[in-house]
């Protein structure tokens, strides 16, 4: 018999938690799916609005001193991160403002970073909200887009610098 090994396995086990997460929304109803989505809404509004008045320019919220901390890069962390959930609730105009401070961060700075956040939540946040960015109103998109806009260029930015971080003796 073969034997299944990997992600073939992982895949595999992920499964029953989907169609259990799958089944369990499509029988509630229309009430508890709003009330379920303006609940997810306020964690996010807790989250950000603390770190936008207490933490920022840091990178994230210390919840229990309410002060900021820069841990990984000093480069505004949370509020990238945060850009694509803006758009996702529909606060476009909080957005806007968001899009106009992340487009004059410069990421040429000597620091260490780490590989793993920054990945996923610089460059996956900078990915994300630059291909949801056609839905905010009024917002000037590239010609090129979605394959040219600010976002997506400091993306790249981003990436590139990181390359030599993953071109180490472990071969990650």
């Amino acid at each position: 018999s073969a034997r299944i090994i990997g992600k073939e396995a992982a895949a595999m086990r992920t499964w029953p938690f989907i169609v259990i997460l799958f089944s369990s929304v499509a029988s509630m109803s229309n009430d508890e799916l709003v009330a379920y989505r303006e609940k997810a809404k306020a964690m996010f509004y807790h989250a950000y609005d603390s770190y936008v008045r207490y933490a920022y320019p840091s990178d994230e919220l210390r919840p229990l001193s309410c002060s900021g901390q820069n841990t990984w890069g000093n480069y505004s962390l949370s509020l990238i991160d945060a850009m694509d959930t803006l758009i996702v609730v529909g606060n476009y105009s909080e957005f806007r403002r968001v899009y106009d401070l992340v487009s004059k961060i410069d990421f040429d700075i000597d620091k260490n970073a780490s590989v793993f956040e920054t990945n996923i939540r610089v460059i996956g946040g900078l990915l994300s909200a630059h291909l949801l960015s056609y839905k905010i109103p009024g917002l000037p998109l590239d010609a090129d887009w979605p394959c040219d806009g600010i976002l997506l260029r400091k993306a790249i930015n981003v990436a590139d610098r990181l390359l030599p971080g993953l071109s180490i003796s472990t071969q990650i």
